[in-house]
């Protein structure tokens, strides 16, 4: 806009709030459709193994703590509520297989009977996880 001054000359000013606006809503739209990586609340020591493939993330994946706490995609559950909410979530992803991280100190007991329970959901494969072992460097 132009505005005179008292002398004759013209000054020019930029109204910037249009572009702020703008900025914002931008700034907005893009923190709402951020999709953030899932990860659970439990922190566990997965056991090592020669062949170690990554899974997808789309499958449902349940985390066991050495002291058997548990985290189904990032919701904490117990026995009492495990199958009713492995039966949502398999609902939701339309997934048939589970992956299982369990801490390598994690009592055999408890991953038998979350593998129990999923066959009782219809799950037919469950994957164990496991972290690549390092391979040692042979010098000759």
């Amino acid at each position: 806009m132009r505005k005179k001054k008292g002398n004759g000359d013209y000054s020019v000013d930029i109204n910037l709030t249009p572009m702020i606006d703008c900025v914002f809503q931008l700034l907005i739209f893009f923190m709402v459709t951020t999709v953030f990586a899932v990860q659970s609340g439990l922190k566990v020591d997965l056991p090592s193994a020669a062949s170690s493939d990554a899974p997808p993330e789309k499958d449902l994946t349940i985390v066991i703590s050495s002291s058997g706490e548990m985290d189904l995609n990032g919701r904490r559950v117990t026995f009492d509520n495990l199958q009713e909410e492995m039966l949502k979530d398999k609902e939701i992803f339309g997934s048939k297989v589970l992956i299982i991280k369990a801490d390598k100190k994690t009592l055999h007991g408890i991953v038998v009977k979350v593998m129990d329970i999923a066959k009782l959901c219809g799950i037919d494969q469950l994957a164990i996880a496991t972290e690549k072992e390092e391979e040692e460097v042979q010098v000759k």
